[in-house]
């Protein structure tokens, strides 16, 4: 009787193992997601000029909309910059750091002229890009927007 007890016990032990890695998460956890309609609106006019060794960004203040209702206060900044030998590499990840946060001073949101301006020294040998992201009263961030990316 001991012996078939000892093997349902070794049957429900290698049952509940894989059940066990089954259910278990990855370990990562994200700050939540609030529905796209609650974030501010995305910018899709990223633009730069570079004079000497400073780069000047630029963008309007995007319009709110039924799918972005969120008004934007300010702007996160995030550039990644590589050697040559790491932009060569096609499927490797790019990774932006923060660099500024600019805060909506002028331009009124949806303006045709370039309501936002950053600019930032860059130096000679490597390829950058450059995005921005827009943010609400609430600290809930929009989607990056358009990629500007140069060698110098």
């Amino acid at each position: 009787m001991k012996r078939v007890n000892v093997n349902l016990y070794i049957l429900a032990l290698l049952a509940l193992v894989p059940a066990t890695l089954l259910f278990s998460g990855c370990g990562k956890k994200a700050n939540p997601e609030p529905p796209s309609g609650d974030k501010p609106p995305k910018v899709m006019d990223l633009a730069y000029s570079i004079n000497a060794n400073t780069i000047k960004l630029s963008w309007t203040i995007p319009k709110t909309s039924d799918a972005a209702k969120s008004q934007a206060i300010g702007f996160l900044i995030y550039r990644a910059k590589q050697t040559s030998a790491e932009s060569d590499c096609l499927n490797c990840p790019i990774h932006f750091l923060k660099i500024g946060d600019v805060l909506v001073r002028d331009g009124a949101p949806g303006s045709t002229e370039p309501s936002v301006v950053f600019s930032q020294t860059v130096e000679p040998g490597y390829r950058y890009l450059y995005k921005v992201k827009a943010y609400d009263g609430d600290g809930v961030t929009g989607n990056d927007s358009n990629l500007v990316d140069f060698s110098y």
